[in-house]
């Protein structure tokens, strides 16, 4: 019996696969476990690092950075988040990281008068649709 040969990843998908990536995509999960202070550390690691990700994942991302914050009682955080992840996704219309946001959104409904949410609330309502 012939060993295995090491995986190689040499197709199209596997080129922008990467370390940060695949922490980056754990980490959206831990806000479902009840577990979002944990996904914001793991994100903002994540993030802080230039040039890890294309513009259209930074949006996506982010907007999961948002949700975690607001999952974990931050709404003010959230919404700042929020609108950094809007000025990156709007204009091209990254349609995941636009969702994400409109989620976001509604998670923060209980909060709608606090400022810094009430203007992600308008800039998500004044998009396009």
């Amino acid at each position: 019996m012939t060993p295995a040969e090491p995986a190689s990843c040499t197709g199209p998908l596997c080129a922008g696969y990467s370390e940060n990536r695949l922490m980056a995509q754990s980490a959206i999960c831990h806000p479902e476990a009840g577990q979002p202070q944990q996904a914001v550390t793991l994100l903002r690691q994540r993030l802080a690092e230039q040039g890890a990700f294309a513009t259209r994942d930074r949006a996506f991302f982010t907007a999961h950075l948002a949700g975690a914050l607001a999952a974990a009682g931050q709404p003010d955080d959230a919404a700042a988040t929020g609108l950094s992840a809007l000025q990156l996704a709007a204009v091209p219309g990254f349609g995941q990281a636009l969702g994400e946001l409109r989620r976001t959104a509604g998670d923060l409904r209980p909060y709608a008068r606090r400022p810094a949410v009430r203007e992600l609330r308008q800039a998500l309502t004044a998009l396009p649709v």
